[in-house]
Parts: structure tokens; sequence; C-alpha cells
């Protein structure tokens, strides 16, 4: 496992081999050498902040330097993620990121930036949305749900908040499927499960499990399709889309970020330090105790994912 502390340890002999054998004096530059701001584009209390903290709190010790967290709010998380492209790309201002500011709000506003603006340090946490229905309909699985829509076009209802990760993930696995599922209007989990519980609607597109959770348990619904990249661990008998034959994946998930302008070495460092501190017991202590549900993925695999999905989700939207 990479260790910062010995590598800074090495570097710093190297360095002093170099000066011995060199007329001129060699100065060490170290990164970072003043602390460092974490911007949550989202309120304080939230699962973002929850997040950010916990890991700044980590990485702090293993940087050896303090990190402060600063709640920038507004725009849908579009103004405290702007905030970070505006200053300087030095490393020391890092983005705790979501698909709701660095997806949904470039892809249905004109917010100055895209995802591509980013270079990604990794993701911390990340859930699925879900598919799920009550025990009544005419389909028990993905595969049976996507045979009923193709033979019966616009039968299948499902509820969802609309321009949100939940009703992107269904339109992109309609498009993608080559099917057509009606979409009918709800405001959040709270009142888009009880509409399918009660077979008002087919499917519910959830945002998490915990919203379903019960109801799963209960034998009251099903879950027919994660939109991740692996089966949940909660739900190991539900294929994800990808099983199905379709790459459509939505996940709100929870990572960090810098500008692209970051330069190459300091990427790695926090890189780095982030994939140490996601194998300490304080953060999985913290997750436990909190409910966060970890998903360690490195920053080109982090990049990777949020590429996708904004390349699948402006599809959709421009229809």
């Amino acid at each position: 496992m990479f260790n910062l502390r010995k590598s800074k340890l090495v570097v710093a002999a190297m360095l002093g081999i170099a000066t011995l054998a060199s007329p001129e004096p060699v100065v060490a530059q170290s990164f970072p050498d003043k602390p460092i701001t974490f911007v949550v584009p989202w309120g304080a209390g939230g699962r973002t902040d929850i997040v950010g903290r916990m890991v700044s709190n980590v990485m702090g010790s293993i940087l050896e330097q303090p990190i402060a967290v600063v709640n920038r709010t507004g725009g849908r998380g579009a103004v405290g993620t702007k905030s970070v492209l505006d200053g300087e790309a030095d490393g020391y201002t890092v983005l705790v990121t979501t698909p709701g500011n660095q997806i949904l709000a470039p892809l249905f506003n004109d917010v100055g930036f895209v995802p591509s603006d980013f270079r990604g340090i990794g993701r911390v946490a990340s859930g699925s949305v879900i598919f799920a229905s009550n025990m009544d309909q005419p389909f028990t699985d993905g595969a049976s749900l996507i045979e009923y829509a193709r033979a019966n076009p616009g039968a299948v209802t499902y509820s969802a908040v609309k321009n949100n990760l939940p009703w992107l993930a269904a339109e992109s696995l309609a498009e993608k499927a080559g099917i057509k599922f009606r979409h009918v209007p709800a405001g959040g989990d709270s009142e888009a499960v009880p509409m399918a519980l009660g077979g008002h609607v087919n499917l519910v597109a959830s945002s998490s499990y915990n919203a379903i959770a019960s109801q799963i348990e209960g034998g009251e619904m099903r879950a027919l399709i994660v939109f991740a990249n692996e089966r949940m661990e909660a739900l190991p008998d539900t294929p994800t889309a990808i099983e199905l034959g379709y790459a459509v994946t939505a996940s709100p998930w929870t990572g960090i970020a810098v500008s692209k302008g970051v330069p190459e070495d300091r990427i790695e460092i926090l890189r780095n330090a982030l994939a140490e501190a996601m194998e300490t017991k304080s953060i999985l202590n913290f997750a436990n105790s909190s409910g966060t549900t970890l998903s360690y993925l490195d920053g080109p695999g982090f990049e990777a994912q949020w590429d996708a999905e904004f390349t699948d989700f402006q599809s959709v939207v421009k229809k």
C-alpha cells in the first residue's frame, strides 16, 4: 500500500544526496505545505457534507496539513462547483462532488462548466438507482420487465422526480433497450414508492435502497434492476442493467475532484492520500456508524464513470 509519509522521507533523502553532488543548491518543493480547503456545494449536515468531513479528517492527517470544509450552496450545487474552477488550480481547493452538482446542473442549465473540466481524485461512496415493483406485476425480474415493455409499448408506467437521477436512469434504459416507459411525476421517494406499492404505477425508480428496504424485506416489493457497475451487497440476486445488456449506470455517488489545471504530481499526491485514507479503520468505523456505503474508485475510474453518465444522459435530455 502506498504510504505518503514514507514517500516524503525517500524524496527528502534523494534531495539531500542531490545537494551533496551538485554545486548548485537544491530547493525541495513539497505539496501540500499549507492548509487545504474542501468545498461542499451542498448544505451542512447533508450526506455530501458528512462524507466530505469524514474524508477531510483522515486525509488531513495523512497529508500533515489541516483541511477546512466550506459549504458554498446555490444553483443546484453549481455555485460551489464553479468556485473551485474560478480559484487557483494549485490543488489547495478540492471539490466534494456528486452527480447533482457535476452532472445534473450542467445538463439542465448553462452553469459555465461540464464534468470534463475536473480531474477525479476518487470516488468515496456510492449507491444505486433501483427499479422496484409490487408483487402483482406481469413481470418478475429485469429481463421479463424489458420483454413485457417491448411487447406493450408505453404500457409500463413508473414514478420518479423528473430531471433527476432516477428519471434519467429510466429514460436512458428505455432508449438503449428500444422500449418506451410512461413517466408519472412524483415529488420524491416518499411519494413515488407508495405509488408503486399501491399499484398506481408499475414501477418506482428509487434513488436509494433505503427508500424501499422495508418493503423488499417484508415481501411487499421486489427489486428488478440496479443501475450500478456491480450488484449491490443488499440485493445480491438483482442484476445490473449492464448485466442485462444495457450500459446504463445511475449512482448517487460522492467523491472528490479538482480543476483540470492542477499539476499532475499534485493530483497524484491527493489520489494516493485518498487511497490510503479509504483503508483506515476510522473511515470504516465512521461509515458503519453513519450508514454510509463506501465504494472507493480511483481517480481515472471516477472520471470514466462521470464522463459515461454525462454522455448517456445528454442524449435523453436532448430529446
